[in-house]
């Protein structure tokens, strides 16, 4: 193994070089005046020595190289068993000609003591017995990141040597020059001919990363047809199962184009397309001629839309914090009078600008993520006939928000409305009913709820509370006479009771239908930013309490309170499908030690198998499930089997070919470089690969640098002293200076 050379002068190298010069000039000065002594040869000899000597003992020549130990390991062996091995025509699929190769290593003396793994994904135990027919039914080709795993778990065991049957189309890696396995040899057998055969294919898809509503959004993909470079090939695009374009490329001289769809979204949520392009007779992969993918469209700016009953501190800084974050659209309106306040005036005249009542309620409703009503009596603006729009848009998947006040709640004349319906508290009804609760109070955590992400502003319970704690007093309180069964108290009043005798709800929330309510009865949350700051220094507690509020009205899915990831959105058929569960409850209380139901449903509903888990203290889980045989989109549905309540799910989709088999081209040469970079052996043809028992299992171990400096030894130092007098000596019998 190949050493650095260094010098240890400070500066290194350029130290050295311009010593160097330094003392050649001395010796060249030495020489001319010496050039008629008669014993100029001596004298130059001697000061030649020294100056080089001295030199070598100023700069500190030394040499570095590794220590390495080579010893015997033994022998692991991986076969791909990924998808890319079933490609071929009949009897020449690539995973049959691996099975001839370990048939006959199977009956080697050496195969007993050889450790057998099928790779795919990763590495996975198995035997020879095991690999007689390879099913070829990996969804990816990990056979590096497989290795390197290997050989970190199996240390101990001392492996010598590996050896990698495969096609080589590893799906993960691209450049192997900084591969480290710690000395383990790889010797690798490519299991692919050299055949042209046709395979058409659509390697690649990549839709925008973001999809919004009444944006287009672009869809693209690449062409590779190997064997018709030149020529054209129509590209269809379908839609939930219609076309909605066909466009046709032109390839390359290598066979491939690349090709842009725009599409404009039709609505939010997730659309499944799918890419194919006509599949001929011949192609050895006809499954890679298609493609699906989900795209999900969602809101480029979250659309509220605010109507205040009048101008108020609340209202000024609630409106100036939705103003502020760029990814709002706020609408606002702030009434100045009703129609009873000054009848001299045009009522169009009764906002900032004419109300728009029933532009925005009958026609654009829909366009809004929340509408929040703040200090806002309906009656005197003629909206009752809006407010079941309101109730119908909210249990369709909207949000709604209202704000406390003297024109809110029952204040606003909301009993018995469709409004008071799907609000999360019961209000108070009746001549002589109290609407209003004075004074100042510091509302409480519920401790069941305090975990919800609307109240959870800190990172602790702890912590959190001595937040809350902390805030500035709120002044006076809309009366709630109690909480509806589906709803959920987040702070209730100190001291105030509702009916029942439960501390009055003063936020709480409450899912209604589809969509989210939320009721905040006080008009002072601004003293939670500025009063707050003027004790603690710290105002953030309102904005962060609103901009979570406003985030999970609009079903941010990180603030959802059970969430199922899958580790992929795209599989092949019959793939596994790895699931990650986080359940929780309405209240954000993990769903400890209870059993949940992941399901997985069809495009029509239609449940095809199920497995249950055990939900950890956390409230985490995990699962695989064996995937779909049939093309589509799937979802998997958590569902608690205590009530068969559904809490979570998630889309993805099954193709025909998959990661895997979009480009199923083998790569001999990653084998081969693999096989270079760590000293082992490649044979590019299984027919032809040796014995199992003539591998080299010897493993190379570094044990460390060793540095050799040889004139850093006094001795050197002494014969550098001893030279400089010797030459003084003569010198001074010859008469020299």
């Amino acid at each position: 193994m190949m050493g650095t050379f260094g010098f240890g002068i400070p500066f290194g190298t350029p130290a050295a070089l311009a010593l160097a010069v330094l003392l050649a000039v001395v010796f060249v000065i030495s020489f001319r005046a010496l050039r008629s002594h008669p014993r100029r040869r001596l004298m130059l000899g001697l000061r030649a020595a020294t100056l080089g000597l001295g030199f070598l003992v100023a700069v500190q020549p030394s040499w570095s190289r590794e220590r390495t130990q080579r010893t015997p390991g033994r022998l692991a062996l991986l076969v791909d068993t990924s998808r890319s091995m079933g490609v071929g025509q009949g009897d020449e699929r690539r995973a049959a000609r691996a099975e001839r190769l370990l048939a006959r290593w199977s009956s080697e003396p050496i195969a007993r003591r050889v450790s057998v793994y099928s790779v795919a994904s990763h590495a996975v135990p198995t035997a020879f017995a095991d690999l007689g027919h390879i099913t070829a039914n990996g969804e990816e080709s990990r056979i590096v990141d497989s290795l390197r795993e290997l050989v970190r778990e199996d240390e101990r065991d001392e492996i010598g040597a590996v050896v990698v049957l495969s096609d080589g189309a590893d799906t993960a890696v691209e450049n192997l020059d900084d591969i480290d396995l710690g000395g383990v040899r790889v010797h690798t057998v490519a299991v692919a001919d050299d055949r042209r055969d046709r395979d058409d294919a659509i390697t690649a898809v990549r839709p925008d990363a973001r999809a919004f509503l009444r944006t287009p959004y672009k869809i693209r993909a690449t062409i590779r047809a190997t064997t018709l470079g030149g020529e054209s090939v129509p590209v269809t695009l379908q839609r939930s199962g219609r076309t909605i374009d066909v466009k046709t490329v032109t390839l390359d001289s290598n066979g491939v184009a690349d090709v842009e769809f725009e599409v404009m979204p039709e609505r939010i949520g997730r659309v499944f397309h799918r890419i194919f392009i006509p599949t001929d007779a011949s192609d050895v992969v006809p499954e890679n001629n298609g493609r699906s993918l989900l795209v999900r469209v969602g809101r480029e700016r979250l659309r509220v839309l605010l109507v205040a009953g009048h101008p108020t501190w609340d209202v000024r800084y609630l409106r100036a914090f939705l103003e502020h974050d760029p990814t709002n659209d706020l609408i606002s309106f702030f009434i100045l009078r009703t129609e009873t306040d000054m009848m001299m005036a045009d009522p169009s005249e009764m906002s900032l600008i004419p109300f728009p009542t029933d532009e925005l309620f009958r026609q654009h409703l829909a366009s809004f993520d929340l509408v929040v009503f703040q200090d806002f009596d309906y009656g005197p603006y003629r909206m009752a006939t809006y407010l079941p729009l309101i109730e119908r848009y909210v249990a369709e998947g909207g949000a709604f928000a209202m704000i406390g006040g003297d024109k809110s709640f029952a204040s606003g004349g909301y009993v018995g409305t469709p409004i008071e319906r799907m609000l999360p508290v019961t209000l108070p009804g009746g001549a002589g009913a109290s609407v209003v609760s004075p004074g100042r109070f510091r509302p409480s955590l519920v401790d069941a709820t305090e975990l919800h992400p609307v109240v959870a502003l800190a990172a602790a319970r702890d912590d959190n509370r001595a937040l809350f704690g902390r805030l500035a007093e709120s002044i006076g309180a809309n009366v709630a006479t109690g909480l509806r069964e589906d709803a959920v108290a987040l702070l209730v009043h100190p001291t105030d009771k509702a009916s029942n005798g439960d501390p009055m709800p003063v936020l709480s929330v409450r899912e209604h239908g589809k969509g989210r309510v939320l009721a905040l009865g006080i008009d002072s949350s601004y003293r939670w930013g500025i009063a707050t700051a003027a004790t603690t220094g710290d105002g953030s507690t309102f904005e962060r309490f609103w901009d979570r509020a406003v985030r999970w009205l609009a079903r941010d899915p990180a603030l959802e309170p059970a969430q199922v990831i899958t580790d992929r959105e795209r599989y092949g058929l019959g793939a596994t499908v790895r699931v990650e569960l986080l359940a929780r409850t309405r209240s954000y209380e993990p769903l400890a030690g209870e059993s949940v139901r992941l399901g997985l449903v069809d495009e029509t509903g239609t449940e095809t198998l199920h497995v249950d888990v055990v939900v950890d203290p956390e409230g985490r889980a995990r699962a695989e499930l064996h995937g779909p045989e049939r093309v589509g989109v799937y979802r998997v549905v958590a569902t608690r089997v205590s009530n068969d309540e559904a809490i979570a799910e998630e889309a993805f989709v099954v193709e025909a070919s998959g990661d895997e088999l979009a480009d199923p081209r083998p790569r001999p040469e990653l084998l081969a470089r693999l096989s270079e970079l760590t000293d082992g052996r490649h044979s590019p043809d299984s027919d032809d690969a040796p014995r199992l028992g003539s591998y080299d299992l010897t493993r190379e171990r570094s044990l460390g640098l060793v540095t050799e400096a040889p004139f850093r030894s006094p001795w050197v130092v002494g014969l550098v002293v001893a030279l400089l007098g010797l030459e003084w000596i003569v010198r001074r019998r010859l008469g020299l200076r």
